[in-house]
């Protein structure tokens, strides 16, 4: 087999992994200096949490900023709650008609007239500060038009807005929102608020309707009014500001202010939460973005502090999160007061965040510039060719196991699949292109790497081999196997590198094929490596023969009860990768989480520990003890589980490159103290069995 392993690829391989690991390196270099986290609380939360606690407002958001909350979320203001607040004064049309039906009065709006009174309308006057009407009415003909708002009376001034008044009932959110509670524009005097008590501003628009450019240069008119700093923009509602023909025009006008564009994940941890235009308008803000994480308010309900807590400082690492969207817990816990709580609650996850090694502050961005500049991370196109050219040997090598090819026939078949996916790569973005490749990679490397460690099978002559000398075999087996294939992993995580990939704006698209495929390439390997179905260089129609009498097989019940053993363990496999495989995570296995995520620096995944890397060292044994091919068949192709799986951890470009490599470091430490154990265990039991068997058959 070792002939069949044309030098000249093998060169190609070589080369391809150092230009992959440079890759890597830059990769390495730019996700470092993103390590800023940005920790946000909405500032009507707090409101709310300090009228819940009857404190004065800037003193819940002086120790909410002791506690750790750098940044404050700024919505679009609405004429109810400035009407809360006191800054306005607000009275609907059937309000007007009641009080002058009985006869009582109506204060400052006595003052309109009754031709002036309508039942669908809204009436606005201004308390202490005619700065907040003059922005009120600037807000109602930008979101309303002009024809809509009219100024009833100018001493006092009191402005008239047409349209429904009826307050949207709870939960009703796809519902048009009446007047009161509709989004009008960004609140100066909040913004001047916040930004004097020394929190950054993270700023959330709504979106207009038939949105104009006028109205977008209104949202950045009202920051400038302000005169204040705000570093960020997260989109509220379902569509981004802009959306569906002016999100370029809000891009270039965020590119002038220098912000940043907040993208908040869904809830199932994949990609964004769902809102339209949200990615194109990081495109037009050149990728300068940030990924925030929030609790779903649902969840939080029915979680407790501590286990929020854990998710925080675990999130910014693994998922690259860089603004840690804070909901408040409106209930108390640990015998403290709701303030209490909370803020013991932010000063956790500061601490948990710290102790990882990330700064509090602006929310960092990956970028390729120093930090005084910026610039979207995208490769050249041409440092990708080296690696193209290694997947496409890999495959080559890999075919040329199975089909025996001779070494002209792998150079032009290598040719030709470098030639096709450079033309292809080169065409447009390459997207596909570039997951296909990633692919393969994942997919074949892992294969390569289990038929070197059959090579070194094959020269076992004995099966005297002691427990400890198995158990040592498969230690460094193991490593060698994890290097081979970690090989592939460097080639995947290096073509996919670039800022849409680690924003998670682009995604790998074969999470579950690239669990499944190495079991199956592997399988079909072993088969035709050790001729299991006796058919090598009996043609097809002995191959054809043999599969019709396995067809012609009759069913038994052991067939049955191992058909059906062996569908649950497909159905679990698969259906627990990815974010949406439906399959329930038992309460034992959290914990267990839990636990490695506290020993470790990055927690080892349950395939290759439990049940991938376990399964080599049971193969190893299986191998030193002259066991029957087609066990040793089975327990290969459980253990190459395990081989993809610490290639599939690469998948997941949000995650940091290095603590993808430690995680498949860790995975092996874990995995060869599990394999140990059955290695030891069944050592012990199988003379038993053995004996047992020998003494049932006797009698």
């Amino acid at each position: 087999m070792k002939s069949r392993y044309n030098p000249l690829l093998l060169a190609v391989i070589v080369i391809g992994l150092v230009c992959a690991l440079w890759l890597n390196v830059v990769r390495h270099d730019v996700e470092q200096k993103n390590n800023t986290v940005e920790m946000a609380m909405e500032y009507e939360g707090l409101r709310k949490l300090a009228a819940l606690q009857g404190l004065p407002e800037e003193d819940v958001l002086r120790q909410f900023k002791d506690a750790g909350i750098n940044s404050l979320m700024i919505f679009d203001t609405t004429l109810e709650r400035l009407t809360k607040n006191g800054e306005i004064q607000t009275v609907t049309g059937g309000e007007l008609r009641q009080a002058a039906a009985l006869g009582s009065g109506m204060g400052v709006f006595a003052n309109v007239g009754a031709g002036d009174v309508e039942e669908n309308a809204a009436y606005v006057a201004a308390t202490d500060n005619q700065s907040v009407l003059d922005d009120v009415e600037q807000d109602l003909c930008l979101r309303y038009g002009a024809d809509r708002v009219k100024v009833v009376s100018e001493n006092p001034r009191i402005i008239k807005i047409k349209g429904s008044t009826t307050p949207l009932p709870e939960g009703k959110y796809d519902e048009p929102q009446g007047l009161l509670q509709a989004p009008l524009g960004l609140p100066v005097q909040d913004m001047r608020k916040v930004a004097a008590l020394g929190f950054k501003i993270i700023v959330r628009p709504q979106n207009y309707v038939d949105v104009t450019d006028e109205q977008i240069d209104g949202i950045f008119a009202r920051i400038k009014e302000a005169g204040v700093p705000v570093d960020a923009l997260m989109p509220c509602g379902t569509e981004v500001v802009g959306y569906p023909n002016k999100m370029q025009h809000l891009g270039e006008r965020m590119k002038e202010n220098k912000m940043t564009l907040v993208m908040l994940e869904h809830y199932t941890q994949l990609q964004f939460a769902k809102i339209d235009g949200l990615l194109p308008l990081a495109e037009f803000n050149d990728y300068k973005a940030a990924r925030s994480y929030v609790i779903d308010p649902t969840e939080q309900k029915k979680i407790s502090v501590g286990e929020a807590l854990r998710r925080w400082a675990l999130t910014d690492e693994e998922r690259n999160i860089r603004v840690n969207y804070i909901r408040p817990f409106l209930m108390p816990e640990g015998g403290q007061d709701i303030m209490k709580t909370n803020l013991k609650y932010v000063r956790d996850i500061k601490a948990s965040v710290e102790a990882r090694g990330y700064t509090i502050g602006e929310a960092g961005v990956f970028s390729a510039e120093n930090k005084d500049g910026f610039a979207p991370y995208f490769p050249a196109k041409v440092s990708f060719i080296p690696i193209v050219l290694a997947i496409a040997a890999g495959v080559v090598l890999y075919l040329a196991l199975l089909f025996n090819l001779g070494g002209k026939q792998q150079i032009a078949l290598w040719a030709i699949f470098s030639a096709g996916a450079l033309a292809l790569l080169f065409i447009g973005r390459g997207l596909f292109t570039r997951q296909l490749l990633a692919l393969a990679a994942a997919s074949v490397f892992p294969v390569l790497s289990m038929n070197v460690i059959f090579n070194i099978w094959d020269k076992n002559t004995s099966d005297k081999h002691s427990l400890l000398a198995i158990c040592w075999n498969g230690i460094w087996q193991l490593a060698l196997a994890i290097a081979l294939s970690l090989v592939g992993a460097a080639f995947l995580s290096a073509i996919l590198t670039d800022s849409r990939f680690l924003l998670e704006i682009d995604i790998y698209r074969g999470v579950k094929l690239t669990f499944i495929l190495p079991v199956m390439l592997t399988a079909v390997l072993f088969m035709k490596r050790y001729d299991l179905l006796q058919v090598v260089g009996k043609g097809l129609k002995t191959l054809w023969e043999r599969l019709n009498g396995l067809l012609d097989t009759e069913i038994t019940f052991r067939h049955v009860a191992v058909l059906a053993v062996l569908l649950f363990i497909a159905y679990y496999f698969v259906g627990r990768s990815g974010h949406t495989g439906g399959v329930p995570v038992p309460a034992i296995e959290l914990k267990m989480r839990a636990f490695l995520e506290q020993l470790m620096y990055a927690r080892p995944r349950e395939k290759e520990f439990m049940i991938g890397h376990p399964a080599f060292f049971v193969a190893v044994l299986a191998v030193y003890r002259c066991a029957p091919r087609w066990w040793q068949f089975v327990l290969t192709c459980a253990a190459v589980i395990g081989q993809g799986s610490l290639v599939q951890t690469f998948c997941h470009m949000r995650t940091p490159v290095v603590m993808s490599f430690v995680r498949a470091l860790d995975g092996y430490a874990v995995g060869v103290v599990f394999g140990v154990i059955a290695v030891l265990v069944l050592g012990m039991l199988l003379p038993l069995v053995v004996k047992f068997r020998r003494r049932y058959l006797e009698e």
